[in-house]
């Protein structure tokens, strides 16, 4: 079985997934730990900028992201792992720099391309629960189950802002709605993949909803 869940940043798809995920009994594919882990590797190694990852020589992503060297483990006692030439490079994939790393690297459609074939394969081998942005309209379109969750942008905005601070960053709610303003318009206007709703995707808009609220409606609905 396939479930997508798919939204816009801070939207809550990553905590649902893995929660539903494990109840299930089913692979977590957190498709963003995998442009977090590429982002890493080209900023770390190869000298790649902000100003310059979105436009990667390919040769090198395909180097990278060969199977024997990059690699995705998930288990539910332990959460979702990235590793390279057999090292956890996890740790690695937090703070700003990364994650705007990987939103820019995504705006890639051959970097698209190589990791949609990524996902495909992780799939062929599971029953998942995935999250992303284009999981259910572009890599998997024929899945079972589709979702798509969003909230409001103010909503979003305090729920980013206090993930900054659990991980010791301070930020104001001015830049926080910033940063979410700016996320959703890349997202949702880049030429390749662009964020939108799945077609037969179910939509919940969690903006007044707790995570087991969510969480309850999307079981509730599966088929």
């Amino acid at each position: 079985m396939i479930i997508t869940i798919d939204g816009p940043t801070a939207s809550g798809k990553s905590t649902v997934g893995r929660l539903l995920a494990k109840e299930l009994d089913h692979y977590y594919l957190y498709t963003g730990m995998l442009y977090l882990g590429l982002a890493y590797l080209l900023m770390k190694d190869h000298g790649y900028t902000l100003d310059t990852v979105a436009h990667p020589d390919m040769k090198l992503v395909d180097h990278i992201l060969d199977t024997k060297r990059f690699s995705y483990r998930y288990d539910a006692s332990d959460r979702e792992r990235i590793f390279f030439d057999g090292t956890d490079i996890t740790s690695h994939l937090k703070g700003d720099t990364i994650g705007q790393g990987a939103s820019i690297v995504s705006t890639n459609p051959e970097v698209r391309e190589r990791l949609n074939t990524l996902q495909r394969a992780i799939a062929n081998d599971h029953d998942v629960v995935i999250d992303g942005r284009d999981s259910g309209s572009v890599v998997f379109p024929h899945a079972e189950n589709k979702f798509f969750l969003t909230a409001s942008e103010d909503e979003r905005a305090r729920r980013w802002r206090e993930q900054q601070e659990k991980r010791g960053e301070s930020v104001s709610l001015e830049q926080a709605k910033a940063f979410i303003s700016m996320r959703d318009n890349r997202d949702s206007q880049r030429k390749s993949a662009p964020l939108t709703i799945p077609q037969g995707a179910q939509v919940i808009d969690n903006s007044d909803l707790a995570i087991d609220e969510t969480l309850n409606t999307i079981k509730k609905s599966l088929s």
